[in-house]
């Protein structure tokens, strides 16, 4: 697993695409209005290489065997999600802030880890399997996930493909041998500035007229024509 130092090297190393106050954020690590979020989750970092907290912080993976941080872990039972409720009090007393860049990321793992299992139970596809390989990746590379759960949406009473603006929820607009191209925002992603990956999900109550809006994947935050 990652120290704190080499954390914020990771995020040193990517490409600046945030933007604040219509200025360009070139080092989140240093940067006044994000670097605070960045201290708060390297904290987990620390924390985790202490032997008082490591039991709280670590589990071993059911994929590899391997310690990885609870916050990529994979709930298997309700021990687990007692350890999830211990580990977040215990970011919040350390911190006393959020940490949604990890938070949010683990939940949004989890929920698509049965959904892809059913999925692929029900409609023979492979989308766990593939699940299954990005999480071995980000267990062993530690990364930091956040979750983009929530779309601008615009104007309410109509769903996602009958907006004057298509790119108020994001959508597939090419699909590709190697993977789709998607158009689109995602609002209120907690965490943002302090993680490595974006675990995208979608909205509910979309109907047959909007499957290219019902889409989930990870993405790097440093992503090509990707801006925050």
């Amino acid at each position: 697993m990652r120290t704190s130092s080499e954390y914020k090297k990771s995020l040193k190393q990517m490409r600046p695409n945030i933007y604040k106050f219509g200025e360009l954020i070139k080092d989140v690590t240093t940067h006044p209005t994000t670097k605070r979020t960045v201290e708060g989750h390297s904290q987990i970092f620390k924390a985790a290489q202490k032997s008082e907290y490591k039991e709280i912080l670590t589990t071993k993976s059911h994929l590899t065997g391997k310690p990885v941080i609870r916050y990529l872990s994979i709930l298997g039972n309700a021990d687990d999600m007692i350890a999830n409720v211990r580990m977040k009090r215990l970011m919040f007393n350390l911190t006393g802030t959020c940490t949604g860049g990890r938070c949010v990321g683990f939940n949004a793992i989890n929920a698509m880890w049965s959904t892809t299992y059913d999925m692929d139970k029900e409609l023979n596809t492979d989308y766990h399997q593939r699940l299954k390989s990005w999480l071995i990746d980000a267990q062993n590379c530690d990364i930091t996930v956040a979750g983009a759960l929530t779309d601008p949406k615009g104007d309410r009473t109509k769903t996602p493909s009958q907006q004057k603006d298509p790119d108020m929820s994001l959508h597939i607009v090419e699909k590709k041998e190697e993977g789709i191209i998607v158009r689109g925002a995602k609002v209120m992603i907690c965490g943002i500035a302090a993680a490595n990956e974006v675990f995208i999900m979608p909205g509910i109550g979309y109907k047959e007229s909007d499957k290219d809006y019902a889409i989930a994947f990870a993405i790097p935050r440093d992503s090509d024509n990707l801006t925050i």
